[in-house]
């Protein structure tokens, strides 16, 4: 049996941590290691570990230091713990912070009200690798992720075909790399092969520079419009 996935919960309202802590331990697939209310705790805690470091850091956003500590803090915390993934969790799902956590880094983006097989389930697939968000945010996100058609001509030929080959890699990319699903899983979703779904990720991948998905999700994520902390807008054909 695969070793428990290590977890470091960093959440400053102790009913959560205390709620968060026993969803997490009572799963045979995870275990709480630490957890702690302030990210110098957290970071001090990762500083004088005994044993291995965790594998997920589950942070919420609002803590003490401010409105969006926890995403503010999330490149210290990446230093800190190079290899552990970073699943955010926040009782608010607006767009704009949506996108912060994103762009800052995190793995993943959860209701923190998520039952406790989806939240150990959001740890899971976080730390196989996989870019993990709540249905319901990802569906709103997707309305905003601008015009994937933009990228996909740019290697599909113009024709009567391109409209539709354009919808296809969409849809492959929001199972992919927004919903996190396997290609396997993919391909049944959409009623196709695994080649093919191979065939349009490796596309995609080309197309954003990426290398993974959660690096396809974040390249995506630069033609929402969203305005950085400079003010500076970034766009589809480039931006900041």
């Amino acid at each position: 049996m695969a070793s428990p996935v290590r977890v470091l919960i960093v959440d400053d309202d102790c009913y959560a941590r205390d709620a968060l802590h026993s969803l997490i331990s009572r799963d045979a697939r995870t275990r709480v290691t630490a957890t702690a209310d302030t990210i110098s705790e957290a970071l001090q805690s990762l500083a004088s570990l005994d044993g291995p470091p965790p594998d997920v850091i589950v942070l919420d956003v609002r803590l003490a230091e401010g409105e969006r500590a926890g995403i503010e803090a999330i490149p210290a915390l990446r230093q800190a713990a190079p290899n552990a993934r970073i699943l955010v969790t926040s009782v608010s799902a607006d767009d704009d912070t949506v996108l912060a956590a994103v762009r800052a880094g995190a793995d993943g983006y959860v209701w923190k009200n998520e039952t406790g097989e989806r939240i150990v389930s959001a740890v899971t697939a976080v730390a196989d690798g996989r870019f993990v968000l709540s249905r319901t945010i990802a569906d709103h996100l997707l309305d905003r992720i601008a015009d994937l058609g933009t990228y996909a001509t740019e290697v599909v030929p113009d024709g009567p075909a391109a409209r539709e080959l354009t919808e296809a890699v969409r849809k492959t990319l929001y199972l992919y790399c927004v919903m996190g699903l396997s290609a396997r899983e993919v391909a049944d979703e959409l009623q196709i092969s695994v080649n093919t779904v191979n065939s349009r990720i490796k596309a995609a991948y080309l197309m954003l520079g990426a290398t993974n998905r959660a690096e396809a999700f974040r390249c995506l994520v630069q033609g929402l419009g969203y305005a950085d902390a400079t003010g500076a807008t970034a766009g589809p054909g480039g931006g900041a």
